[in-house]
């Protein structure tokens, strides 16, 4: 059952209860018909539940991710959310008025020119002609597809439909926005001015967002739901939602990949990597490596640290049971230690300031022999967007490519400067793989390995600082 009625709490906008849509698939034209003739009395279909059991609430001022592999139900439930599809089972209770930008196209008749389609999906999202009219001249300045938006919608590129659709949905005072991965057919100025449309909407309305983009869901959403085969699995914070969802992608990959990793592919990359080395003439010694750090250096950064603006980071390893269950594999190669350095004294460091040199040593040990490892790490913030990471089939060196046997005990070390961070929490996670980087298994994967706290900062802007050289005023008069 489908309903706008406000028989709801005033702060939930969209309740949704044990909702599920089933479609009857045939086997042929003649099993329909005779479900035609006999009605219910017989059943010559299969039922196949697109979704089933879903139920949520999304509150006022509220932005939830939803993420999910191909086919496992999201722009099923956008549509039984929107109305153009009716549920099987349950309800959803809506309360306010909803603008979505469903599937490519959808609501376009492709023959009518795109002003025609303005005024139509305009007219069907609740604006009179007059309202229309008057908003005309901003959706098309939005929209900025010149003199197409008089030529017939069918003539369009994928990009252009999508900067029509996305710019009538901004201009009808929607309370839910409603977004189902549409948006990864723009480009990219078109994309970023879309975000920042959806960030000053948030400030008022709220959102449901479909995206097979981690990083958007991290940065946009407060909640998310992880649905799987059309049932969901799991409700909560944005980060621990996404970490399942690629926990279970790797599972996934593992079963699929087992022993099949592709071997030509690998023999062409070491060869490639081999011929780089060589043209580049490059010898990676402790003398190049102390070059590139005084590279790396901020010009202010002895100056910074020493007054009441360091960016002071206090390292913590998380709860042992805490990192256990943020880890997946461990059968084939197991991460014993991770530890970030001093790179004089080589002691385990408990703290550190923003724009120094610091060590990353992740230790593991071979279950079973791998043809070729690959130690990587990166630092994410509390939302889980990533800061910066890397891994060793990035390093030019004669031993960025080796054999681990069984029983190998493997010490990886990172040498890099920390950024300025703003203020709070930043994990890092690490882990091992066997492969290329176009291919490969993951063999350990430790999640949050290390927490970084970040209790003040100096930096100007961003996410995160990298190190100035120098900064400059000239003023001519």
């Amino acid at each position: 059952m489908y309903s706008t009625t406000q028989h709801q709490s005033p702060e939930t906008v969209v309740t949704v209860s044990s909702l599920g849509k089933a479609y009857k698939i045939y086997n042929s034209k003649r099993d329909r018909a005779k479900q035609l003739i006999f009605q219910n009395r017989r059943k010559y279909f299969q039922e196949h539940w697109a979704l089933r059991n879903i139920s949520f609430d999304l509150r006022r001022g509220e932005s939830i991710g939803i993420v999910g592999k191909n086919g496992s139900g999201k722009s099923t439930l956008l549509q039984l959310i929107c109305g153009t599809l009716k549920p099987s089972q349950g309800e959803v209770i809506v309360n306010g008025k909803i603008a979505a930008l469903l599937e490519l196209g959808s609501g376009f008749n492709p023959e009518f020119s795109g002003r025609e389609n303005v005024y139509l999906n305009a007219s069907i999202l609740g604006l009179n002609k007059q309202e229309i009219q008057e908003r005309l001249d901003d959706i098309l300045a939005f929209a900025d597809i010149g003199n197409y938006v008089d030529q017939p919608v069918r003539t369009y590129s994928s990009g252009m439909v999508v900067r029509l659709a996305f710019s009538v949905i901004a201009h009808v005072d929607a309370d839910i926005l409603i977004v189902d991965e549409a948006l990864s057919v723009g480009d990219a100025y078109f994309t970023q001015k879309c975000m920042r449309f959806i960030q000053r909407f948030q400030e008022k309305g709220s959102l449901l967002f479909v995206s097979h983009d981690a990083n958007a869901i991290l940065s946009l959403c407060n909640r998310a739901l992880l649905i799987n085969q059309g049932e969901l699995k799991r409700v909560g914070k944005p980060k621990e939602v996404i970490e399942d969802y690629t926990r279970d992608l790797q599972k996934r990959n593992l079963a699929d990949q087992n022993n099949k990793i592709n071997r030509p592919e690998r023999m062409k990359e070491q060869e490639n990597t081999a011929h780089m080395k060589r043209q580049s003439g490059v010898q990676y010694t402790q003398k190049n490596i102390e070059n590139e750090i005084m590279k790396w250096s901020d010009y202010r950064c002895k100056l910074i640290n020493s007054s009441n603006l360091a960016n002071t980071i206090v390292i913590t390893r998380f709860d042992e049971t805490l990192t256990t269950r943020e880890t997946y594999g461990g059968e084939k190669a197991e991460i014993t230690n991770v530890e970030l350095e001093n790179i004089e004294t080589n002691k385990t460091i408990q703290n550190i300031k923003g724009g120094e040199i610091v060590r990353l040593r992740l230790k593991f040990e071979a279950r079973t022999a791998i043809g070729r490892p690959i130690i990587g790490f990166i630092l994410k913030n509390s939302k889980g967007l990533t800061i910066l990471g890397d891994n060793t089939n990035n390093s030019i060196s004669e031993n960025n490519d080796f054999n681990a046997f069984e029983g190998d005990k493997v010490t990886t070390d990172f040498v890099f400067t920390v950024p300025m961070l703003q203020q709070g929490e930043y994990m890092i996670s690490v882990s091992v793989a066997d492969g290329c980087i176009t291919e490969h298994e993951i063999l350990h994967w430790m999640n949050d390995a290390l927490l970084l706290r970040s209790q003040c900062t100096s930096i100007a802007a961003g996410l995160a600082g990298v190190p100035m050289h120098s900064i400059s005023i000239e003023i001519e008069k």
